[in-house]
């Protein structure tokens, strides 16, 4: 067999999903010397529910100032805009948010405060302009068979080439081999969720608006089942649940999404005219419900390696793309020591930035055992401008979130009565 020559780099990241562009973007201009490897070639697919949340929208506008071009998201066709989301309660009441005039801060080619796009064509349209990029080689069907910790760098062992580098940037989605090698051995279902996601064609939305749908369902909660609108006749549809509760309750949840499309009452009624373009296609979601490391000897783990999915939505590209920046920023501010043996500061940086967010979602999900506390919220919402204000505040500014699982919020609710 012929040994592999071995090349050269500052810095390899692996996966060019969300996060791994995002940290490579971000390095593009450092004079470092960057890999961008993935086993797969663009544009490929990736399961996902592809949303892009309010988080994504910010991260993007960042990289448009290091010089990506967001043209793409004016071709609705790639990248479907939507004004806000409905929450249906276990009840099936319906609660319509929208982003407020005075939060619509939204400003050149990123007009609405989300959008809905295949990834393959958003994870495409970030990687393609790197191929460009003068310092990063971006490496693609280049599936990572081994890696090996040395004194003074570390190798990566592809199929056909082999890769030293002084630290790596894991972005390697939820089956991460870093995230293995630190704590991931063996799944912990309480804090992961199994997803099913299926494209389909003229699905009925009613009213003008086309927006976001999240229906918590009984018998899924504290999971739901999803319909986002991606134009031109299309949606994605899908289902996400604990895996804790599909193991205690032994669900099969394909026979769980297939019964809701033809036999709930009044989903069902939608998928009428509806035809399915593919079948059922699983993804793993590693929730960001518990607090993590991030990072071990000379390396990083960021998006979904690092189990940064929201335990209450499931939306993980914004904070993949959040922590591919930190990653970035956190290298550049401590290369000139070349020492990153210890990488405690970077926990504490990413943590310290979405931690609060995260856990405050994770405290919503666990809201979600109570149904009836969820279906009264929503109708008190309906009912009373007031309150609905304050929860559109909360749902589309993460900070303020906090106020949905204190007891003093509900006491707001009785005295608005």
């Amino acid at each position: 067999m012929t040994e592999l020559a071995l090349e050269e780099f500052d810095i390899v990241i692996i996966g060019a999903g969300p996060a791994g562009t995002t940290a490579a973007w971000h390095l593009a201009e450092s004079g470092l010397k960057i890999a961008l490897l993935d086993k797969k070639s663009f544009p490929r697919d990736k399961v996902c529910g592809d949303a892009l949340s309010g988080n994504a929208i910010f991260e993007l506008k960042r990289l448009e100032e290091k010089g990506l071009n967001l043209s793409f998201f004016e071709e609705a066709v790639k990248a479907y805009p939507v004004d806000g989301l409905s929450f249906f309660s276990p009840k099936g009441h319906r609660l319509d948010l929208f982003i407020l005039d005075e939060q619509n801060v939204l400003e050149g080619k990123l007009k609405n405060p989300g959008y809905v796009s295949k990834r393959l064509d958003f994870d495409h349209m970030l990687v393609s302009p790197l191929r460009n990029s003068g310092n990063i080689a971006v490496i693609e069907n280049c599936e990572v068979k081994q890696i090996n910790f040395e004194r003074d760098n570390v190798e990566v062992v592809c199929t056909d080439r082999k890769i030293s580098t002084q630290l790596l940037i894991s972005a390697d989605g939820a089956n991460s081999i870093l995230a293995r090698k630190l704590w991931r051995e063996k799944i912990d279902r309480r804090h992961y969720s199994s997803g099913l996601r299926q494209y389909f064609r003229n699905v009925r939305f009613d009213g003008e608006k086309q927006l976001i749908e999240l229906h918590f369902i009984p018998e899924i909660l504290p999971g739901y089942f999803w319909i986002f609108p991606m134009g031109e006749g299309l949606a994605n549809v899908g289902i996400g649940m604990l895996s804790s509760e599909i193991e205690k309750r032994s669900i099969n949840l394909k026979a769980v999404l297939k019964d809701i499309i033809e036999r709930h009452p009044k989903l069902s009624l939608r998928f009428e005219e509806a035809e399915a373009l593919e079948s059922p296609k699983g993804f793993g979601l590693p929730l960001g419900s518990r607090k993590s490391k991030v990072s071990g000897d000379r390396f990083l783990l960021v998006g979904d390696a690092a189990s940064l999915i929201d335990p209450f939505t499931g939306e993980g590209i914004g904070y993949a793309m959040t922590s591919g920046r930190l990653a970035a920023q956190y290298v550049l501010s401590k290369w000139g020591d070349q020492d990153f043996h210890d990488n405690q500061a970077y926990d504490k940086m990413l943590w310290g930035k979405i931690g609060g967010e995260i856990q405050t979602a994770y405290r919503i999900q666990r809201l979600l055992r109570f149904p009836r506390v969820f279906d009264w919220v929503v109708h008190r919402a309906n009912s009373n401008p007031k309150i609905w204000k304050l929860i559109n505040r909360m749902v589309w500014n993460p900070t303020e979130r906090k106020g949905l699982y204190s007891p003093l919020f509900y006491l707001k609710f009785f005295r608005k009565s």
